[in-house]
């Protein structure tokens, strides 16, 4: 009876090995993704889907009281049906093909997907830029497909449909029966995609300019000053200090100190000793300490984790040689103090003193122990400078190879990744700050009292502004102040301003003073 229908079989059994050559990647049956690899499911997988298998001279399969019998790659079914070629044996395990399974089990077919039903998309929540797809199946990525066009952010599922009752505002959803579509209406400049069990899950990343640059003639106390405008978000941008072609000692113009760096907008930074060049205050730059002070100052700072604040701040840095921590008193500095520390930005020669022991750092080890002009190249390359007394009582027996370690604490545990110091503060937590008559006194040379022009970092609704302003009679603390109160700003602090104050913008200053000389850029990355 067998041999009557084999034309018949052998027909049918040809077709599905054509469509076989087409490879299915998944089968879905009974809630569940199967993945298949060159056309065939495993034995593991086998048995996850129910069937009982068993291996000697033959192969037998179980399923739903079906009897599969197997010899030299062919399965006869229920005694009846032929089909050749349906399984293979590799290391003992046996490996049957998807075109087989998917006749046996009656799967339906939609592009690479075998299925018995399509999935159940029950319910869509889109909440703070997190849209998610619960479903009856625990899916894979690949069977979902989401793309970005022009912001726009769409989605594609099938086989399956939506059951769900409600829709998001926002997104549209189309389902015809066997695909499941998604498109949504506000612009994304991004997203990611994960799953955990039942559901699918799109973190989406808003499109949001990562920066604004506005330019205006704006009337303030019955003057007309130009104020150039340069707004980032902290979760988009970097703030990170820029050094000249030469680091620390060196000046050049602002444009000048962005293009070497590879960054096309910033405003001059520090305040710094015209007569050295070097920067006065704190200079961090990605972690690294480049310049110190000691002192309560106003610092602008950016955390590790995207947080920017305007305060005044301890910053203390700290070297552990062998066992033995010092608190460094100067960093790139040719004052000479109790601890000095030079890093591989200074540009200028480490001063000699006899009354002061150098101890040379490389990748976390002391290398060597005597006096060096410069600090060897390399971002973990060190130079220590110590009091001979403080060497001779705690470091005597400091040798090479010994460890090395530098830190930074601030006076509330912030991880600092990018900090400039300048001043005065002029805001905090929206208010002019209460010492204001005190800080102006901190500072000399009539920085606080002259009405010039001035470059200002402050912070509002979580951006930071970058701010320059020219023309008019010039602005002093005073002034600022109510400028900058009347915007509604939390937190600002001057920098360096007058003859120094530029901004650049796309490689372009857009401030019209000419650009004078300066040590530190801080840019915009």
């Amino acid at each position: 009876m067998v041999r009557d229908r084999l034309p018949k079989i052998l027909l049918i059994a040809s077709f599905l090995l054509f469509v076989g050559t087409l490879f299915a990647q998944f089968i879905i049956f009974n809630g569940k993704v199967y993945e298949v690899t060159n056309g065939y499911l495993s034995e593991e997988q086998l048995r996850n889907m129910g069937f009982n298998i068993l291996k000697n001279s033959k192969v037998y399969l179980v399923f739903n009281r079906k009897l599969i019998i197997g010899s030299n790659g062919d399965f006869i079914v229920d005694f009846e049906s032929y089909v050749p070629k349906a399984y293979q044996l590799s290391n003992g395990t046996l490996y049957v093909r998807d075109t087989f399974l998917a006749s046996f089990l009656g799967l339906k077919r939609l592009g690479n997907v075998y299925y018995d039903k399509p999935i159940t998309v029950s319910a869509l929540n889109l909440q703070q830029n997190e849209l998610i797809l619960q479903t009856d199946v625990e899916l894979r990525k690949e069977l979902v497909n989401v793309s970005l066009s022009g912001g726009k952010l769409k989605l594609s599922l099938a086989p399956a449909v939506f059951t769900g009752s409600t829709v998001p505002e926002k997104v549209r959803v189309t389902s015809d029966g066997a695909t499941v579509q998604l498109s949504l209406e506000n612009e994304y400049e991004d997203y990611e995609v994960s799953l955990d069990e039942k559901r699918f899950i799109i973190l989406l990343v808003p499109k949001e300019r990562r920066l604004e640059y506005v330019q205006k003639v704006e009337k303030f106390l019955g003057y007309n000053y130009t104020i150039n405008y340069l707004i980032a978000d902290p979760k988009l941008v970097d703030f990170v200090p820029l050094l000249p072609t030469g680091g620390i000692g060196k000046t050049a113009p602002l444009a000048n100190i962005l293009k070497a760096n590879g960054v096309l907008h910033g405003v001059n930074a520090n305040y710094f000793d015209p007569n050295t060049g070097l920067p006065i205050d704190i200079v961090i730059a990605n972690g690294r300490v480049l310049s110190h002070r000691y002192g309560l100052r106003p610092v602008f700072v950016e955390t590790w984790d995207d947080k920017v604040f305007i305060r005044k701040a301890y910053f203390d840095v700290t070297v552990r040689l062998g066992g033995v921590l010092l608190l460094v008193k100067g960093v790139n500095t040719p004052a000479v103090s109790e601890v000095n520390l030079y890093t591989e930005e200074y540009g200028l020669t480490i001063p000699r003193d006899a009354s002061r022991e150098y101890i040379v750092v490389r990748n976390g080890k002391v290398d060597s122990i005597g006096y060096v002009k410069n600090v060897p190249e390399g971002k973990n390359s060190y130079v220590v400078m110590v009091a001979r007394n403080l060497f001779n009582k705690f470091l005597k027996t400091l040798k090479a190879g010994d460890s090395f370690t530098l830190e930074i604490y601030t006076d509330e545990g912030y991880r600092i990744k990018n900090a400039i110091g300048a001043g005065p503060l002029i805001l905090q937590d929206g208010k002019i700050i209460e010492d204001s008559r005190e800080e102006k006194m901190r500072y000399g040379g009539g920085i606080p009292t002259s009405r010039t022009t001035r470059t200002i970092v402050a912070i509002k609704d979580g951006k930071v502004h970058l701010i320059t302003i020219e023309g008019g009679a010039g602005m002093n603390f005073d002034d600022v102040a109510k400028f900058l109160l009347e915007k509604g700003y939390q937190s600002a602090m001057m920098l360096d301003g007058g003859g120094s104050t530029s901004m650049v913008y796309q490689g372009r200053y857009v401030t019209s003073i000419s650009p004078r000389n300066i040590p530190v850029a801080l840019g915009l990355r």
